[in-house]
Order: structure tokens, then C-alpha cells, then sequence
């Protein structure tokens, strides 16, 4: 098996990369699979960034246990959303696929195994948009055998594409009159939080990439694998990161177990016992719940 390359989006925090770099290399495959490394540049106006980010740089270089390591130090802060859109294209135009990881993000010792096994079977499938290591906690129906499961709308959190999907995006959308009408039916598909997502990085509020490919995955009609086990771990909700809160509703369970022998499906059906769970994560309540748990954490920082 040829194994796809591992992009690992860094900016400053030394300890996260390092822990993150240390999971990847628990999985065998990683002396097969060619690691690239994108650093961002330092923000000008945050003093002390630029020590972080040069100390991140220099451990970047001391990288090993792949086969082989490359990287690429951005003079200036382009932030996460035009990084990754940046790299991946430059990447999927060389390898043709690949797997992306950030900095927070801890993979079990079998995720490699699992991401390249899937990006290996749905290949030549372009109902299937991703292969998502992420997955939140599910609740199996009675008789579900496999080791995965399809839904619609991606995961950022240790996903892998293909370079036919990835070019095939918008990143523009510059039919957004279109794009409004489509709102609704957005939020039906991937969540209550979709299309306002979607409007907020309109409106110049955020830079999400992620928001994007998922609209295209949208527009597309494809669907994301996500195992039912997560491959992922997200360290980011410890307050480092620049995303990220302490509090997160996504719950999970963690794969520790060293399994490679998966049963993925054969069928394109979503089940409709685990699409509804997916989309609680995305719910209304949920979300309101989690904005007042964000605003009691934020009030406890300052006193």
C-alpha cells in the first residue's frame, strides 16, 4: 500500500506540536508516510509570538520517524483557514491525496492504518467527500457491524481528502445569492449552525475553511466516513488554542486499542439511528447550552 502524505498545520505552541508529533509516530506506518510541516508566521502585534513560533520551527527541523520530513515556514501570519487551503492544494496537486492533521490533535497508534484504508476503498467513490478520524460519541444501533459509519458534513479535526474533491471546491462562492437561498436546506443537512457559519465567514467574521468544504460537500450531495470509535483526540480545549474554548459538547470515546482489521460499508445508506445523533452535537440546544458554558468560563478567568 502506498501510503498518503501527513500535513501538519503548527503556529505557536511547542508542547502541543511535540505531543502531536509523538502520537503520529506510534503508528507503524509513519516510517512509510512523507510528513510535511506548515508553520504560520507570528501575528505582529502579540508580543512574545515570535520566540514561540521560532521555537516551534527549530523543533520542526529535528523531526524524525517518517520517511521523509518537510516543511514550510510562512514569513507572515496568514491564519489557519488560508494556510490549509494553501497547503492542501499544493499537496493533493503533487500526491494526489492526503491526510490533515492540526497541532492540538492526538491520533490513536491506529489512525494512520484506518484514514489510509479508507482513502484507499472509497477512492474511486465521489459520494464519499472525506475520511473523518474524529467522531463524536455514538450510541451503536442493535446489529450495526461496522467499524464506521456515513454521514453527511466533514470533520476538521484529522480528516484526509482527495485531490479530485479538494480542487472541485468554491473557496469563493461567488454565486452567493444562491448560496442564501440554498440556507435552509444547508442547515437540514449538516447542522443548525451551517449556513450561519457560512455567513459569518461572508461577512469577513471568520476565516473558516472547513465551513467551505463542507457547503461543497453540500452542493455535491457526498457524504464523510467518521469511525465509530474516534481516532482523534482534541487537546485543543485546554484554553491554548485560537479556536478553541476550554468547554467542548462534542463528547467522545477514544480508540486506545491497536485494531487495523476494519469492516467499513458497502452501502451508501446513512443510518438514520446515528445520522440523528450527529445532528444532536449540531442542535439548537446544544449549542445553547454550550454558549452559556463558554460565557461561565469566561466570567470564573476573571475573577
Amino acid at each position: 500500500m502506498q501510503y498518503a502524505p501527513i500535513v501538519i498545520f503548527a503556529f505557536n505552541r511547542l508542547n502541543s506540536l511535540k505531543a502531536c508529533v509523538a502520537a503520529l509516530q506510534t503508528n507503524i506506518e509513519a516510517l512509510d508516510s512523507d510528513l510535511i510541516v506548515w508553520v504560520d508566521g507570528p501575528r505582529r502585534d502579540k508580543n512574545g509570538e515570535k520566540e514561540k513560533v521560532e521555537l516551534v520551527r527549530n523543533y520542526v527541523k529535528t523531526i524524525s520517524g517518517f520517511r521523509s520530513v518537510t516543511y514550510h515556514f510562512s514569513e507572515e501570519n496568514k491564519k489557519l483557514g488560508p494556510s490549509i487551503i494553501d497547503g492542501v492544494t499544493q499537496i493533493v496537486n503533487q500526491y494526489g491525496k492526503v491526510i490533515v492533521v492540526e497541532d492540538d490533535l492526538i491520533a490513536s497508534r491506529n489512525f494512520l492504518a484506518y484514514m489510509n484504508f479508507g482513502l484507499n476503498r472509497y477512492e474511486q467513490n465521489q459520494e464519499v467527500w472525506s475520511i473523518c478520524g474524529f467522531s463524536c460519541k455514538m450510541k451503536v444501533p442493535k446489529g450495526y457491524q461496522a467499524d464506521a459509519y456515513f454521514c453527511p458534513r466533514s470533520s476538521s479535526w484529522g480528516w484526509a481528502t482527495w485531490k479530485n474533491r479538494w480542487l472541485s471546491c468554491d473557496w469563493e462562492l461567488k454565486d452567493w445569492d444562491e448560496v442564501v437561498k440554498n440556507g435552509k436546506a444547508f442547515n437540514r443537512w449538516g447542522g443548525s449552525d451551517c449556513f450561519g457559519m457560512l455567513k459569518g465567514w461572508h461577512e469577513g467574521r471568520n476565516q473558516s475553511w472547513a465551513i467551505r468544504f463542507c457547503y461543497n460537500q453540500f452542493v455535491n450531495n457526498a457524504l464523510s466516513l467518521f469511525p465509530v470509535v474516534s481516532k482523534i483526540d482534541n487537546e485543543g480545549f485546554d484554553g491554548s488554542g485560537t479556536n478553541c474554548k476550554q468547554y467542548s459538547r462534542y463528547k467522545f470515546d477514544f480508540d486506545t486499542t491497536d485494531n487495523k482489521d476494519f469492516l467499513l460499508p458497502d452501502s451508501m445508506d446513512v443510518n438514520k439511528t446515528l445520522l440523528r445523533q450527529f445532528l444532536w452535537y449540531y442542535s439548537i440546544p446544544l449549542r445553547v447550552y454550550s454558549k452559556l458554558r463558554y460565557i461561565i468560563d469566561d466570567l470564573r478567568m476573571l475573577l
